[in-house]
């Protein structure tokens, strides 16, 4: 697979470069090297790729580990993403991008920010990774197509608005450890209508706030 050329690279340290921008690359594809000048590509930057709207693919190599703030927030022609060894995806880095649909998370990720697939219409199912520990305050939020989703035992707390408006999700597969679920976490998911909660968790009195698991009190 032919690697991108003409991307923006800012140093950060001795060995170290992050993308930053699109630069003069013009590919639809983008494939990001491991190694640029002698660099390793650790990150992508802040807004590195935002509202770049030809975009339809992005591969990370094995050495990048974190995506920053909207990296790739409004790519509205991006329909897939393969994040390797990604570790972290920080706050609203894919949000809004409408085409998206296709995920791979990798095996290495430990935490996905707030709000970092807010509002992408075109993902149906999430089946996060089992190394990942937190997914922040509405990650998911108005991904209004998502009818599926699995969580795995290392996320013990589902956040703030976590699935806030997903509108069409329908089965949700907790783990056994789950601890806490937040206000708002499955608010107006209207196809709700029965979910198995661990006896143990603790569930905020507006977790299922107008959806029908709330109304139907099936949650069991």
């Amino acid at each position: 697979m032919n690697k991108s050329s003409g991307l923006d690279y800012t140093v950060i340290d001795s060995s170290s470069v992050v993308v930053c921008g699109i630069g003069s690359c013009t590919d639809e594809r983008i494939v990001i090297p491991s190694v640029v000048r002698g660099y390793t590509v650790v990150g992508v930057a802040e807004k590195a790729f935002a509202r770049c709207s030809f975009i339809k693919s992005v591969t990370l190599p094995k050495s990048v580990k974190f995506i920053e703030n909207q990296a790739f927030a409004w790519c509205s022609g991006l329909t897939e993403i393969k994040l390797a060894s990604v570790t972290e995806i920080c706050d609203r880095a894919f949000m809004g991008c409408d085409k998206l649909s296709n995920i791979d998370f990798g095996r290495s990720l430990e935490f996905i920010g707030e709000k970092a697939f807010a509002y992408c219409p075109s993902i149906t199912s999430v089946e996060i990774p089992k190394s990942v520990s937190r997914l922040g305050s509405a990650s998911f939020e108005g991904c209004r197509n998502l009818c599926s989703i699995s969580l795995p035992d290392n996320v013990k707390i589902i956040e703030n608005g976590t699935f806030y408006a997903c509108e069409k999700l329908s089965k949700v597969i907790m783990s056994s450890s789950l601890e806490y679920i937040d206000e708002y976490a499955f608010a107006y998911c209207l196809r709700i209508s029965e979910i198995n909660i661990p006896d143990k968790t603790v569930i905020n009195q507006d977790a299922f706030f107008e959806c029908s698991l709330a109304k139907n009190g099936k949650a069991s």
